[in-house]
């Protein structure tokens, strides 16, 4: 959420856009050894922001916090204040999460992560490491080649094997032999590849 203070908002919204702009993209130098990924860190962050809240008349602090815990989580909100040289202002509100390891430091992370995201948000900067990204699947497993018979092909198999499954049930085998009946040659192999690794 945010809130614009005073009467005129023009200069702020301008430099925002004006540091938006110098900003551009972050490069990610924070490593998670653990789980293998990199991602964009509070410095990273800093470092791209930081002058351009200096060439822009800039400046953000945090003018509210509260925290709550829900199970083994600490959940900080955090208020923040932009001022802008001109005396225009506004505020934005940003949450952190953590796990609460008993270490002492959750509250601190979660501030530290109250702020990324603020920075993120307020200037648009684009990371890479998007939260609500899905990790890709892996690729499916390559099939062998299917095993056929000299002289036959793979729909030929597979009405052979529709007859041995299908037994007495004519109507089973009567909507197995439609299905081969609309197979492409490479679908049948992939079928059949399938069929003989037990996959299908």
């Amino acid at each position: 959420m945010d809130q614009v203070t005073g009467q005129q908002t023009g200069q702020i919204a301008a430099a925002i856009a004006a540091a938006t702009g110098s900003i551009g993209y972050v490069r990610q130098t924070g490593q998670n050894t653990h789980h293998r990924y990199a991602y964009a860190s509070d410095e990273d962050l800093a470092r791209a922001v930081n002058p351009a809240l200096v060439a822009h008349g800039l400046a953000i602090a945090p003018i509210n916090m509260t925290h709550a815990r829900e199970g083994k989580s600490v959940i900080v909100t955090v208020t923040w204040e932009i001022r802008h040289s001109s005396g225009e202002s506004m505020r934005m509100m940003t949450i952190g999460e953590d796990a609460d390891r008993g270490d002492g430091k959750a509250v601190y992370k979660c501030m530290t992560g109250a702020r990324k995201y603020l920075l993120r948000l307020l200037f648009c900067i684009a990371t890479g490491d998007d939260a609500e990204q899905h990790t890709p699947a892996p690729p499916a497993p390559r099939l062998p080649e299917p095993v056929i018979p000299e002289g036959q092909t793979a729909q030929e198999v597979l009405y052979r094997m529709a007859r041995e499954s299908a037994g007495n049930d004519t109507d089973r085998l009567a909507k197995s032999i439609d299905y081969i009946d609309g197979l492409t040659d490479a679908q049948a192999r992939a079928t059949l590849a399938r069929k003989q690794q037990g996959t299908t």
